[in-house]
C-alpha cells in the first residue's frame, strides 16, 4: 500500500509541475521571449482554436481530471502525513487554475466593451469601445465585424487593417444590440477564425 502512495504521490507531482511549466510558459515566459527577440524566436504557443489547440485543450482536461484522482486518492490514505497531502493538493489547484487561464488566454481573442453615450442632445449618437488580447501570431493586425445576430457578422467597420488592440465603433444606434468578433490578419491578407463574440446592448 506505501509503494502504491508513493507511485501516486510522484505520478501526481511530475504531473502537475509539468501542467504548471506548460501553462506558464505559454502564458507568460513565451510573450516574454518574443518582446525580447522582437519575434524571431519560433512561438510554442497554439494557434487559437487550431488542431494542435484542441488535441493541447484535450491533453490538459485529461491530466486535471488524472490529478484530481490523485489527489482524491492521497486525501483517502489515511497513513500519509498531512503535509503530502497538502502540499500536492496545491500544486494540483495551480495546475488547474493555469489550465483555465491557458483556455482562455489561448482560445482567441476576448473582447470586452464599454458603452459611452453621446453628445447631449444627440441620444441616437452612441459608441462602444472594444478592445481585445493579441494575438500570439506576430506581425498582424485586425478587423472588426459587427452583426445584430450572434453568429451572423455581415458589417466590417474598419475600413484597414487596424494595427493596435482596440477599435471604436461609432455608428452604434440608440436601442439596438450589437454582436462583435475581430479577426487578425497578416500581410497576405489572409485572416484568422473570429475571436470570441462580444454583445453590446445601446441604450
Amino acid at each position: 500500500m506505501a509503494r502504491a502512495t508513493d507511485a501516486i504521490l510522484k505520478t501526481a507531482w511530475v504531473i502537475a509541475l509539468a501542467v504548471c511549466a506548460f501553462t506558464a510558459e505559454n502564458l507568460w515566459i513565451d510573450r516574454w521571449l518574443q518582446r525580447k527577440s522582437s519575434h524571431k524566436l519560433p512561438s510554442f504557443v497554439p494557434e487559437a482554436l487550431g488542431g494542435a489547440w484542441f488535441l493541447i485543450l484535450l491533453a490538459l482536461v485529461i491530466t486535471v481530471i488524472l490529478l484530481m484522482v490523485c489527489q482524491v486518492l492521497l486525501m483517502r490514505d489515511r497513513t500519509l502525513p498531512r503535509r503530502k497531502k497538502v502540499v500536492p493538493g496545491i500544486l494540483v489547484a495551480a495546475a488547474a487554475l493555469l489550465s483555465g487561464a491557458w483556455f482562455v488566454t489561448t482560445s482567441g481573442a476576448t473582447l470586452a466593451t464599454r458603452n459611452a453615450a453621446g453628445q447631449a442632445g444627440a441620444p441616437q449618437n452612441r459608441s462602444v469601445v472594444l478592445r481585445w488580447q493579441p494575438s500570439t501570431t506576430p506581425d498582424v493586425r485586425y478587423n472588426v465585424y459587427r452583426g445584430s445576430f450572434r453568429g451572423v457578422y455581415p458589417d466590417r467597420l474598419n475600413s484597414t487593417p487596424i494595427e493596435g488592440t482596440s477599435f471604436t465603433d461609432s455608428t452604434a444606434v440608440s436601442g439596438q444590440t450589437y454582436w462583435y468578433i475581430v479577426r487578425a490578419v497578416n500581410a497576405k491578407g489572409e485572416q484568422s477564425i473570429e475571436s470570441n463574440a462580444a454583445m453590446a446592448k445601446i441604450p
